[in-house]
């Protein structure tokens, strides 16, 4: 009879714990230069459909030194679709929705490149996700 392994994990009990998402701004760990890594979570409404890019956030408060990570999701007007946020996409034959996002360090801003050929998306609230390094 092969035993079962069973792992335990730790988290801090004072509402730290690393797995956190929240709209305030929290430390989740340390990035390879040795700077703390911190998360922060944007909402805002997505726009109509657009091939060029749209400012989503202007997020100069969080003084960024280099983005880690950026994702997020929204839900359809009709709330049973959800769309996840991607940072990059390739529209291919069936792809009927997709959000490219990146942030520009000379504006502080994110934006985002919208298609949305059906129109279930447009004025949706979107939730985004930023990792990020502060200079």
């Amino acid at each position: 009879m092969t035993g079962k392994k069973y792992c335990i994990q730790l988290a801090e009990c004072d509402g730290n714990s690393k797995d956190v998402y929240s709209f305030d701004e929290i430390e989740i760990g340390t990035w390879v230069d040795g700077k703390p890594i911190y998360r922060k979570v944007i909402t805002g409404t997505l726009a109509k459909d657009s091939a060029n890019a749209i400012i989503f956030a202007n997020v100069s408060d969080l003084k960024i030194n280099q983005v880690i990570n950026l994702y997020g999701n929204a839900i359809g007007k009709t709330v049973a679709d959800h769309m996840i946020l991607q940072t990059s996409y390739n529209r291919t034959s069936g792809l009927f929705t997709a959000v490219n996002m990146f942030y520009n360090e000379d504006t502080a801003n994110l934006y985002y490149n919208f298609i949305d050929t059906n129109g279930v998306y447009s004025g949706s609230t979107a939730y985004v996700v930023i990792e990020y390094t502060k200079k």
